[in-house]
Formats: structure tokens, sequence, C-alpha cells
């Protein structure tokens, strides 16, 4: 239902109906014990298809330590490795920590954070159990990014500690260890992690009893001839920091009261963005926003499928390809990439940029050319390229995937329903890295966070049950991965956001949509603390904003505005 339509009374009921649904299919959802361990709801998938397997490093490794009765046990003593101290330094551990087994996790995104959590929060302190594990979270990056609202952290509507907190703080006092490193193989035949450090390269291996590989997708720019030079992705901190540099690089190129005559709009910023799925609209219509409207921007966008949000619920698809022609955003659909490359100007405009700059020469106007499905071709003319198409892998023996990994021919793990590495025992891999069935499970955060408490159950259960060796009714049972899609939510716009859930249940567009979108995000957070400092430090800039706007209202000002946002000098 439109908005408008929305009484307050029935926006909070919807508030708390979307909100209650988010947390019960969460990672922190309470979970009951019973005489056996944990009974939380069983789920179910079919079983993955089987896979090629590449070569492992060719290094002789520590033998594995005998503290855990798992499936290997070597005759000799353990070599140890230093631990992994809490605040994200190479430390001494205690003789008590070195009784349990220890727990690997690779990639700190939605779903190997959520993990990590949740792992740390089941019952290990059961009298026959398994001793609480030692949980170390390895990521290459100082950030967790919460991806939703990246682009609120680009025009500052959202602060860096509510969308991009750092590991140590949104980890501390939860008994999870984090280590900033960068993997560069996994000997799983041994347990062994090798990774170095990423400023000084140093070495360092890493045993674990139960690894879990949440390393995402990786962007391969390189599918496409001079799209790395050119084209900016839209994931991490640096890529929203790089982005706002550059629009205020377009503001200082633009004035804001435009001069150009009646003949033409060569004076309009001309902006592709590459990919028609959630990310580009939102990126698309925030963008065209940001720089002013359709009076003083030109957005494309390009899309190799046959609509805009084909994978969108109708609600949704249907709210935002309206904003998308109500903002007089172009759309190409069916249209390919094939090559970017610059302009004859291209020279000029980088010599005549007076506004300092931009590291290296990638910000300069280009020619994305490009192809339909009939065959012709055509030339965008571009001043900002924004790439926000699928990541692809090249499935090349780097990082996780240097290793006897089983993975199909995009790089991906292949694992059964029990998100199980298909062959290995004690290795689990969730979120866009994996490929649990033969039609995989969309990209999304949604399910990277739903395969969290799965992972970690089902760690938790193995590590039980071979810790005391249980067998019969005393094992634990493994569960398999079943998704519910709990609906879709997207920005549209500073004050314009829809949201589809509940099977339908639930839709809303507007105003009202975009505030309870930040509420629910909120709720989501990894942390209580995190949702909390999210929630009022939401309330806060909002309410901050609409001050700003009132003021302006009232001494009719209009300067430096751009389509109703305040441009952040920063």
């Amino acid at each position: 239902m439109p908005a408008c339509s929305m009484t307050p009374i029935r926006l909070v009921l919807a508030a708390l109906i979307a909100c209650h649904a988010i947390v019960q299919s969460s990672a922190f959802a309470p979970v009951s014990i019973s005489p056996s361990g944990i009974a939380p709801p069983l789920n179910s998938a079919p079983v993955s298809p089987g896979a090629r397997r590449l070569s492992v490093l060719s290094t002789t490794y520590p033998p594995f330590r005998n503290t855990f009765s798992g499936r290997r046990r070597p005759t000799s003593s353990p070599i140890l490795p230093t631990a992994l101290s809490a605040t994200g330094g190479l430390g001494e551990e205690s003789s008590a920590e070195r009784t349990g087994p220890r727990v690997c996790v690779i990639g700190g995104g939605f779903g190997g954070l959520n993990a990590a959590l949740t792992l740390a929060n089941l019952p290990w302190s059961m009298s026959d159990g398994c001793p609480k594990p030692t949980i170390t979270l390895v990521d290459d990056k100082e950030r967790f990014v919460f991806l939703p609202l990246l682009y609120e952290l680009c025009v500052d509507a959202a602060s860096v500690e509510e969308v991009a907190p750092t590991y140590r703080s949104l980890l501390e006092g939860t008994g999870v260890r984090f280590e900033r490193r960068d993997v560069t193989g996994v000997d799983v035949e041994n347990r062994v992690v090798y990774t170095i450090e990423p400023t000084s390269s140093s070495p360092c291996t890493m045993t674990y009893d139960a690894l879990v590989i949440a390393t995402g997708a990786q962007m391969n720019l390189d599918a496409i001839p001079g799209a790395r030079d050119f084209a900016l992705p839209f994931y991490t901190v640096d890529h929203c920091y790089e982005l706002r540099r550059r629009f205020n690089v377009l503001d200082s190129r633009q004035p804001i009261t435009s001069t150009r005559d009646k003949k033409g709009d060569e004076e309009k910023v001309e902006v592709v963005i590459v990919g028609g799925g959630y990310s580009g609209v939102e990126l698309a219509l925030n963008t065209l926003e940001r720089l002013g409207g359709a009076e003083q921007c030109s957005v494309t966008l390009v899309h190799r499928g046959d609509e805009a949000l084909q994978y969108a619920t109708d609600y949704n698809r249907k709210t935002g390809q309206d904003r998308l022609e109500k903002a007089g955003i172009r759309v190409l659909t069916g249209t390919t990439v094939c090559e970017i490359i610059p302009t004859s100007s291209a020279k000029a405009d980088l010599e005549d940029d007076s506004s300092g700059g931009l590291e290296g020469s990638s910000f300069r106007t280009c020619l994305v050319k490009v192809i339909d499905r009939k065959g012709h071709r055509s030339d965008l003319r571009t001043d900002l390229l924004l790439w926000t198409a699928g990541a692809t892998s090249a499935n090349a023996p780097i990082g996780v995937l240097n290793s006897l990994l089983p993975r199909d021919s995009d790089g991906r793990i292949v694992t059964g329903p029990y998100l199980r590495a298909k062959g290995l025992d004690n290795i689990f891999a969730l979120g866009d890295c994996s490929r649990a069935r033969k039609v995989p499970y969309a990209a999304t955060a949604q399910v990277a966070m739903q395969q969290a408490p799965v992972v970690a159950w089902n760690i938790f259960a193995y590590l039980n049950n071979n810790y005391n060796r249980r067998g019969g009714d005393k094992s634990l049972k493994l569960l398999p991965f079943s998704y519910l899609d709990l609906g879709e939510m997207m920005t549209l716009g500073n004050d314009d956001a829809t949201i589809s859930s509940l099977g339908g249940l639930v839709q809303l567009s507007g105003p009202g949509a975009s505030v309870l979108r930040r509420l629910i995000y909120a709720v989501r957070m990894p942390t209580a603390r995190q949702g909390l400092t999210a929630a009022v430090e939401g309330a806060q800039r909002r309410l901050q904003l609409s001050r700003i706007g009132e003021v302006d209202s009232m001494q009719g000002r209009k300067g430096e505005k751009r389509g109703g946002k305040p441009i952040q000098w920063k």
C-alpha cells in the first residue's frame, strides 16, 4: 500500500511484524536447551553436486595438536603456533585455553561474523561436552561493513561507527578473537591456515579443529578490458570515500546554477552505472539526487538482464522501475559492456582538474562500449563510471582456493545440505563463496545471515560428538539448511524507500518506508550494542537534517543543495 495511506498505528504494527520476523530468523534468535544439548529448528536442503579439486601448497606443515580427539591425531609432540590475541595482535595463550579446540572463521562479512558470534554464545559448558573453543575471526580489512547503508555513509547520512565499525570494537567482550590477515592458503590435510600480515607481510600459520570459510564473492574487473582503470566498484569503505571525493570533484566542475544554452545538455554530468540489480538501482537514484537531479545530471543504467530488478519481489520491482522512469534515468536492458576506453579529451580533462585531486589517473571521462542482444553497438560517454554488476571469480588457486577445497567452475566451494565442504567433515562454507545446491542461493546478506546459525550449530555438534566420540542416541545431529525469504528493502532516495516482506503482507514505500528501513537495519546489526548505536545515531542525524531543512526553508535559502540533498564538503 502507498506510504501516504498508512496511519501511524498501522505503520508501527508493520514495523513490529517485520522486526519480529527478522529477529526470529537471525543468528541471535533464542535457542532451547534439551538434555542432549540445543534443539534449534530443523531445516532441509538438497545435496550439492560434485566438484573438482586443485593442488595444495607444497609445504611442510607443523603436526596437528593432540588436545582434541578429532579425526587426525599425530603421534609426535605438537608444535603450537602463537595464539591470536583478542585485540587483534599476537600473544601467549593460557594453559586453560590450550585444552579446548580451535575454530577459525575466514571472512568477516555478514555470514562469517554472525557465525563466529553465534558460536561464542552456544552452551559449551555442558558437563559432558566439549570445552569452549578458541574462536578466531580472520579478515584482511580493519572494519566490518554493513553494505545496505554504505551509500548513507557516502553522503554523510550515517556515521562510520554506524555503518563500518572496527572489528576490535565490534567484538569487544564477545569472546571472539580478531586477526587482520591475508589468507594465502589452506592445508586441509594437516588443518593449517597460512596467512600474512597485510602491512609487514610477515607470515603466520594457524591450526584449527574446525574451519569456516565466508570470504564472499570477489569482484573481478579484469574480465572487461579497461574496467579496472575506469570503473569504481561500491563494496568497501574505501570505495565509499572515493565516491564521496568524486562527487565533490564533480561539484567543483559543475556550477550549481547551470549556464548551459538551449541547444543541448553538454554541461550535464554524465554517469553510467553497470548492473541493474538492487545495488545498481539504489545507486542510480541516489546518485541522480546527489548530483542535482535530471537538470544537472544524466544517469544511464546498463543491465544484461531482461529488466531492472528482475529478481526482486513484484512490488519492489514495480516501485523501483516506476522511480527510475519518473527520475528520467535511462535503462538499457539486454545490454553488455564490451570495453572501456578513454575519451580523446580525457588527458585534457585530467590536466584541467584543479580540485587537487584524486589519486592516479582513473578518474577521467571515458567511453563505455556496449552491445545489445541484436548486435547493435553504441558508445556511452561518462564522467563517472560505477560498477555494481555481479561479482565473479577467476577460480585461481589464491587465498582459500590455494587448497584441496572442492569448488565448481566459478570458484565457489561446493557443500552439502549441512553447509559442510564435500568430503571434509570439519570445514564449512557459507555465503557468496559457497554453493549448497545445484542452483545457487541468491548472493545476498539475508542468505548468509540465515546460514550462519546453521553452520555454528553444526560445528558445535561436530566438536562435541568428536570430543567424547559420542555415538548412537547421544550424538548431536547436524542440521540441513533451508532458506526462508523474509522480503526485501531498498533505498530509492534520501527520504524514499520500498519494503516488501512476509510474503506481501507488508508492502510499503515512501518516507515511512525510509524510516522503517533504518529501524529494521538497526535490529539486524551484528551485536545489540551496534544496533543501539545505529538506532540512536540514525535518529539524531535525521532530526538534524530535518532542522537544517526547516531553517533553510524559513530563510528562503537554496544554496548548496542539489535535488534537496545538502552537499557535504568533506
